[in-house]
């Protein structure tokens, strides 16, 4: 029985360890796993591994003696991109593969932050879950603290909490700001009148945005956010395929892995805020998320796969901080959510042969 391809187009890094059997945060026996259900085979290649008029790329597929061995395969015609492309020929390469008929879905991962957040303040019953955002600057700054007692400062474009500053007001005239410097936290007190040199730098940089701090929710005294995977699944439809907090390290107001936060269920979360009902919480970060997702669906082409950071207080109340477009899903792995995680890697190869099938009926029908 013939099984198409379906690719699974990575970066270097995880590329590299396919053939050693650890690719770091992509876990392969799930993709084969959805692959055996489906008739489907995974193919894991690089950009630089497929190239727009061939009919044939060279990919890693899985081999008789379950083993990894590179493949001269037909060039698939559905391919899901789990790697970062940022240069300006990779946009030019994605675009011409799908001008000859490739459905690249998630095709561009990275997007920027004050992007999204004007593309969700579009849609009017959004707006009051989205903490005011502004491009950095002087001006912006001023506004800002006049505004709200707690801001954060933080790369517009960018990861694993690298750059996140947080500026918050002490008294009427005095504020510090809060950076970590060497894995140490720094604070640095100042006067409305007089910043810091930090913080003039650093505002001056209009690849920066300046965000209202969420009031976030704290577990045994840490502010935690949450990691909400939203993804196509087999018949078109967005829907959440798991919900996973991250807990910020003790005295550390970031609740990145990267810079030492921990992951946990929502269900433990919560045992330290009683008066919130377990069963109420995911429904309404479920349905928050997936309103998100499809507003953000509307406005970027082929986005099947994306991971939401959103915050509650301590209320319940839901509150958008970011979208990560390349979710590494390890969160759902470290917090021991199998299920989820199993769930984030099978979901999008679904939508994928939901994809291939709608492809063979419009070739149909045109015939």
């Amino acid at each position: 029985m013939y099984c198409p391809y379906i690719g699974i187009l990575v970066d270097g890094l995880v590329y590299s360890g396919v053939k050693k059997g650890y690719t770091y945060f992509e876990c392969l026996p799930y993709y084969e796993e959805a692959g055996r259900n489906n008739h489907f085979k995974p193919c894991y290649f690089r950009l630089k591994d497929i190239n727009p008029g061939n009919s044939t790329i060279t990919a890693y597929v899985l081999g008789e003696r379950n083993n990894y061995d590179l493949q001269v395969i037909p060039k698939p015609t559905i391919i899901h991109n789990r790697g970062l492309f940022f240069t300006k020929m990779a946009r030019s390469k994605i675009a011409a593969l799908q001008k000859e008929g490739i459905i690249l879905f998630n095709s561009w991962n990275r997007y920027e932050k004050l992007q999204v957040h004007e593309l969700l303040t579009k849609k009017s019953s959004l707006c009051s879950y989205l903490p005011e955002t502004v491009k950095a600057s002087k001006d912006h700054m001023e506004e800002m603290m006049s505004k709200h007692d707690e801001l954060i400062i933080k790369p517009s474009s960018g990861s694993l909490g690298n750059s996140i500053i947080k500026v918050a007001k002490v008294s009427n005239e005095n504020w510090e700001i809060i950076f970590q410097k060497n894995k140490s936290l720094v604070k640095e007190s100042f006067a409305n009148i007089k910043w810091p040199e930090k913080l003039i730098t650093i505002v001056s940089n209009p690849r920066y945005i300046i965000q209202q701090r969420i009031p976030l929710a704290t577990y045994q005294a840490s502010p935690f956010d949450l990691r909400v995977s939203v993804q196509r699944n087999g018949i078109g439809e967005w829907q959440v395929s798991g919900i996973v907090g991250k807990v910020a390290q003790k005295g550390m107001y970031v609740t990145n892995l990267a810079k030492g936060g921990t992951s946990r269920p929502l269900s433990v979360l919560l045992q330290d805020l009683p008066h919130l009902n377990l069963e109420d919480v995911s429904t309404t970060i479920k349905n928050f998320s997936i309103e998100i997702a499809e507003q953000l669906g509307e406005h970027i082409p082929y986005l099947a796969d994306i991971g939401l950071d959103i915050g509650i207080t301590n209320e319940g109340f839901p509150m958008f901080i970011e979208c990560n477009a390349r979710d590494l899903r390890i969160t759902f792995r470290n917090a021991t959510m199998m299920d989820e995680w199993k769930a984030t890697h099978i979901t999008p190869l679904n939508y994928a042969i939901f994809l291939m099938k709608n492809n063979q009926k419009h070739k149909e029908g045109e015939q």
